[in-house]
């Protein structure tokens, strides 16, 4: 140290540039080491961004932020939505977290029970996959009634034909137009999330697969769902993910509504067979909403049984 500060005296002005510079590397250093601990160790890391979504505005106290949370407005958009409304708001951030899942295989993200990473990416562009399609019913009922599906390809060509011409959507990123622009404003459609499988994929009919519930429905069907903190359903949601225990979530805008989730997990055969054992009529999983009709990614209740 003294012949540091000897070097230093005797150089005052390297010395000076020295010093910033290492202290903007450790401000650096100690920046990404924060981002690394709050995106991939906080197990609230799901809760603050759905928080984030529906933040309190500067010109209102606590107090009155915490009570109209409690009766179910938006601050974001400034209203009270309706059960009929949410439902819309919900299935686009449904949407979005599957497309949310889908960067982690875009990314090559997932590992193997080796803990080896995958190349995942390559999967998804050989079979055009890891994407999420909305599919009006009309346009869907006339490609599988007129076209003659027998394989995978042709299933998935007759997708993308459909695309091509406006008739459906290709929802891949978050960023995408297509996905920002649309509204879901219909009822009248369906939801197919595709991984890197060309095979499986899961289906959402947009009439029966999801509803909104207030916190009076869901108490009635509570006793029967557990709470999903950790576990592998996906490689995107591995982690622990909670809600803080000291606090009323309604307060914070959350809980007053929920959005059921029944959907169905197919292969191709399946569906253009309409099978029909392999579409459940129960819910598979419950997503808290915000507010404002944001869905927390996790944790979510759940039937152990029922989840696959």
């Amino acid at each position: 140290m003294v012949k540091i500060t000897a070097l230093a005296k005797a150089h005052p002005k390297p010395a000076k540039y020295t010093l910033i510079t290492m202290f903007i590397i450790l401000m650096v250093v100690g920046g990404l080491k924060i981002r690394d601990i709050y995106y991939e160790k906080s197990p609230y890391y799901f809760w603050n961004e759905l928080i984030k979504k529906n933040p309190k505005p500067n010109d209102i106290t606590q107090e009155e932020f915490e009570a109209k949370n409690r009766a179910g407005y938006c601050w974001r958009d400034r209203k009270y939505y309706s059960k009929e409304e949410l439902w819309h708001k919900a299935m686009k951030s449904l949407t979005g977290r599957m497309i949310y899942e889908n960067k982690f295989y875009w990314d090559d993200k997932i590992v193997n029970a080796n803990n080896q990473t995958q190349s995942t990416e390559e999967e998804c562009v050989r079979w055009n996959g890891c994407r999420v399609f909305k599919i009006p019913k009309n346009a869907y009922k006339e490609l599988f009634l007129e076209d003659d599906i027998k394989n995978r390809s042709d299933f998935w060509r007759g997708i993308n034909k459909l695309i091509e011409h406006n008739e459906a959507q290709s929802f891949i990123f978050a960023s995408d137009k297509n996905y920002n622009n649309d509204d879901f404003k219909s009822k009248n459609f369906i939801l197919i999330h595709k991984l890197d499988s060309p095979d499986y994929f899961r289906f959402y009919d947009g009439d029966s697969c999801c509803s909104i519930l207030n916190k009076s429905e869901w108490s009635l069907i509570r006793k029967s769902y557990t709470l999903k903190y950790t576990g592998m359903d996906a490689a995107a949601f591995m982690q622990e993910s909670r809600i803080p225990i000291d606090i009323n979530i309604n307060s914070w805008g959350v809980g007053n509504f929920y959005l059921s989730v029944t959907y169905s997990r197919l292969n191709i055969t399946e569906f253009v067979a309409g099978v029909k054992n392999k579409r459940p009529k129960n819910p598979r999983k419950i997503f808290l909403l915000n507010n404002c009709g944001d869905i927390l990614y996790k944790p979510y209740y759940f039937v152990p049984d029922l989840i696959r």
